[in-house]
């Protein structure tokens, strides 16, 4: 992941961090990263069913599906601590 090198390298050009060990730092912060990818895609999975398991859903992508879908998945990240 291209954006954890930058991140990485910009910290310790900055001076603010010093890695003993860049290597583990950096394989570290990537699975982290992954992580977090990871739980957003299950979030927005998570949003999808919650909408598509009510009663009377509204047609996908509509107005009120997108509505539904930004209030349930901010839901679900809260739930994972995002």
């Amino acid at each position: 992941m291209h954006i954890v090198n930058l991140v990485i390298d910009g910290l310790e050009k900055g001076r603010m961090v010093e890695y003993p060990d860049k290597g583990a730092t950096l394989r570290e912060a990537k699975r982290i990263c992954v992580q977090f990818v990871s739980q957003l895609g299950s979030c927005g999975e998570r949003a999808r069913q919650r909408i598509a398991s009510m009663k009377n859903p509204p047609p996908e992508f509509s107005a009120q599906w997108d509505n539904l879908y930004q209030k349930y998945y901010e839901e679900e990240l809260r739930k994972v601590g995002g």
